[in-house]
């Protein structure tokens, strides 16, 4: 077969991967939020890691997709009130973003999310997918415990081993499906590329190669100070000072919500698309470089998430190159390179 017949079979088989991941997403969500009175989207990711804003347009269109109403209240891990959540939502569905955050990794949205389960006895409850790591058995012996003591919840994974764990733990009822990411669609990139290739590297405790990697690294964590992330954050520092302030704070920040997603969105996009060939370490790196039709190479994170997630959704797309070590990258990056 020459390379002429063989470029339509790879375009097919991209877009069969994208294709399948919306469309199990949509099945999993519809049984779950198409009939419920009212939705709640929890824990908006307040922060600059271009992957979880992805993940949050994500939700909404999959929200939209499945046929829910428009969520009712949304809030970020710092503006939680169960008051006005229970006003906006009354019996309906409560939903917590995705990520990779289910775990005593990053603590902060785990303990969140109980809260609101124990804060919730009545009211069913959803956990997007997610990605599991519990390094600590007293923590995932915490989680069970107040997560078993509700009825009503139903817990997404995004790869098998993260569904291992839910079925192990936790008594509800638990499902595999992909990362939100996917309902994005295919992305056009706003740019022609201007450099060979880009290593996006995580910097965090999630790094398993620190001081392993020859080549110069970026990271899409720190973002510009533009005028709408300055105006968040001045509302939620005026809030904390003023305690008079904080239901107004709680009441403009969701409104703000879906334009910093774009944003940072916006600018993980361009960063991707500034090269011909990506390595990363970043999971929503990887499913970016997918949507946008990047080569790239994916190397894995502190517990596997990637490997995993890849095995699970997206190892037949003919972009995704998996490697164990940076150096196998840069060797497959370079020889990405002169195919492209």
């Amino acid at each position: 077969m020459n390379r002429a017949q063989e470029v339509p079979s790879a375009v097919a088989r991209q877009a069969a991967v994208l294709a399948a991941g919306r469309e199990v997403l949509v099945a999993q969500l519809k049984p779950l939020v198409a009939e419920a009175p009212a939705v709640a989207l929890l824990d908006f990711p307040a922060h600059g890691n271009v992957g979880d804003s992805a993940i949050w347009l994500g939700a909404l269109a999959a929200l939209r997709a499945a046929g829910a109403p428009a969520p009712a209240y949304t809030c970020d891990a710092d503006n939680y009130h169960r008051t006005a959540l229970a006003r906006a939502v009354g019996g309906g569905t409560i939903l917590f973003t995705g990520g990779g955050s289910f775990g005593d990794l990053w603590e902060k949205h785990l303990r969140f999310r109980e809260r609101v389960v124990a804060d919730f006895p009545d009211n069913p409850i959803v956990q997007l997918p997610e990605s599991v790591c519990f390094l600590r058995a007293e923590s995932l012996a915490r989680s069970r415990d107040v997560f078993n003591a509700h009825r009503r919840v139903t817990l997404m994974a995004r790869d098998a081993a993260s569904l291992a764990v839910f079925r192990g733990a936790f008594s509800a009822p638990s499902h595999l499906a992909p990362d939100l990411a996917f309902m994005l669609g295919a992305l056009e990139r706003p740019a022609l590329p201007v450099r060979d290739i880009l290593w996006l590297k995580r910097d965090d405790k999630e790094d398993r190669w620190q001081g392993q990697v020859d080549e110069e690294t970026v990271d899409w964590v720190q973002e510009p100070q533009t005028r709408l992330i300055r105006w968040s954050k001045q509302l939620r520092q005026a809030a904390a000072e003023r305690p008079a302030l904080r239901p107004l704070d709680r009441r403009l920040q969701p409104i703000g919500y879906p334009y910093l997603a774009a944003q940072r969105l916006a600018r993980g996009v361009a960063l991707l698309s500034s090269a011909k060939v990506v390595v990363t370490d970043r999971l929503h790196a990887h499913l970016l470089a997918l949507l946008l039709g990047i080569p790239h190479v994916v190397l894995d994170n502190s517990y596997g998430k990637l490997h995993n997630f890849i095995a699970s959704w997206t190892h037949a797309s003919p972009l995704v190159h998996v490697a164990s070590h940076p150096d196998a990258a840069a060797a497959q990056a370079h020889a990405l390179l002169a195919d492209a």
